[in-house]
């Protein structure tokens, strides 16, 4: 493990935190919640779709999250959720600069959703951003693992299109 914070310290930090986001939305379409628990989320977090569903952010274990995931994104015949233009804050690598332990993500995040069974069409589509915190967790990087995990996720609405009723399965989130 590198203590050091210089260029390629930074670098490693950048891949790992956008593999860290890509493998959040990849989980919940391959219906992946053991790799959700081990590949994504820390082993506490908050999370926040307020901006969707109202009520209050979501204090929880990452694996009773992901656990919390299974019967909601399991009512979907199929998801696709795809997160990009990725802006990572983590500090440049000049001299007095400490190694961060942790850093925030904004990224853009479109969900395609499909259900056959939904009144007025099979289809919802939504769009907006994650506010990500990710957490370092050394205990994962001594031994050459990918240490980077989501402790915080806020999931803010921009637009959506589509039947609502396809949305009523997950109406929960949050809650």
């Amino acid at each position: 493990m590198t203590t050091s914070y210089d260029t390629q310290a930074y670098l490693l930090d950048r891949a790992n935190v956008h593999d860290t986001v890509t493998r959040l939305t990849l989980n919940v379409d391959l219906k992946s919640w053991d790799g959700l628990v081990k590949e994504v989320y820390a082993p506490q977090v908050i999370i926040d779709y307020t901006s969707l569903f109202g009520g209050q952010p979501l204090d929880t274990t990452g694996e009773a999250w992901a656990k919390s995931l299974e019967p909601m994104m399991g009512a979907f015949d199929s998801t696709q959720h795809v997160v990009t233009g990725l802006v990572i804050e983590l500090p440049q690598p000049v001299k007095g600069v400490v190694r961060p332990d942790k850093c925030m993500v904004v990224a853009n995040v479109n969900g395609h959703l499909f259900r056959r069974a939904a009144r007025g069409g099979p289809m919802m589509h939504n769009g907006g951003r994650y506010v990500l915190d990710l957490v370092r967790l050394p205990e994962l990087e001594q031994k050459g693992e990918n240490p980077w995990r989501v402790s915080k996720q806020v999931t803010v609405a921009t637009w959506e299109d589509g039947s609502t009723d396809v949305m009523t399965v997950v109406a929960g989130i949050g809650h």
